[in-house]
């Protein structure tokens, strides 16, 4: 028995070695292009730096300036709206279409859920200039749809406006992104037995009331999974503001990404973006948690 024990444990203890083994290329790449990162903003958070004289400590002077930087806190607040737009018109529009397409559409879904996608393969880089064309005063498509229709009067310069350019981004996020959250939500949907809609329709209840008392029951935790990827990605949003307005006009659509990338790589204040990186960090980190755990409770509230 002894020797049998002893035997089972080197056996684990080799499997565990391998497995490090596997894992250390991995790793490395974490902690080289991760974990060091992280730190070295961190402390550089704590100095002033021009990126090419020697850097000065100013100790919790970036810190005390990003308090009272409202250019920051406005750029912040774009990113909250952003992040309620697209839990409404990502993930919850998202679920809808989900069981659109797998209990209603049928096969003919798959068709449509290719079509849905397709904007999640394309770069976010040629979908934000696709976008720019799409919006141009002069020749865009919108406007031109808009006055063939003889709303004429709606047509403006929908990136060039400080009233509708913020808007106008968050409509292309949300097309950006639907897919993603439609192809995780399929795949959820589908997990749910038959035999509880066919209970259902026996019972009387409808497509409404499939979705939203059995479906989204169901399905719980991805919904949840996929709300704290729609704030984590909110949150940290870059790319399509950047090629769509560059956080313009007079900073209407600025988010917090682009503000670190002027004060960085514009203004060369690479402490003071340091600063704004490692509170947006915290920020994105405090909270999904907040949203991970409002979501548990509300999934225990319900008794599941």
């Amino acid at each position: 028995m002894a020797s049998g024990a002893a035997a089972a444990s080197s056996a684990v203890r080799r499997d565990s070695r391998y497995a490090l083994l596997f894992l250390l290329p991995t790793l490395v790449l974490v902690v080289g292009f991760v974990a060091y990162p992280v730190v070295y903003s961190s402390v550089l958070s704590f100095y002033e730096w021009n990126g090419t004289a020697t850097p000065v400590f100013v100790g919790l002077d970036n810190f005390l300036r990003l308090a009272g930087d409202g250019f920051f806190w406005a750029a912040l607040a774009r990113n909250l709206a952003v992040a309620a737009s697209a839990i409404v018109l990502q993930v919850l529009l998202a679920l809808v279409i989900a069981y659109c397409l797998v209990r209603i559409v049928g096969r003919i879904g798959r068709l449509f859920l290719f079509l849905y996608l397709v904007p999640v393969i394309v770069s976010e880089i040629c979908i934000g200039l696709l976008w720019r064309f799409i919006y141009n005063p002069y020749f865009g498509l919108l406007n031109a749809a808009l006055k063939a229709v003889g709303l004429q009067s709606l047509a403006t310069g929908w990136l060039g406006q400080s009233s509708t350019a913020f808007a106008a981004v968050v409509a292309v996020m949300s097309f950006t992104y639907l897919g993603l959250y439609v192809l995780l939500f399929v795949a959820a949907v589908r997990n749910v037995p038959d035999s509880i809609y066919e209970a259902a329709a026996l019972d009387g209840a409808g497509h409404f009331r499939s979705l939203f008392s059995m479906t989204i029951p169901m399905v719980w935790d991805s919904v949840r999974a996929n709300v704290m990827l729609c704030i984590i990605g909110s949150l940290k949003t870059f790319s399509l503001v950047f090629v769509l307005t560059n956080g313009g006009p007079n900073h209407a659509s600025e988010v917090v990404s682009t503000y670190l990338y002027k004060i960085g790589f514009n203004a060369f204040e690479m402490g003071y973006a340091a600063t704004i990186g490692f509170a947006q960090m915290f920020l994105t980190a405090i909270g999904a948690w907040i949203v991970f755990r409002g979501l548990r409770s509300s999934k225990a509230g319900r008794g599941d």
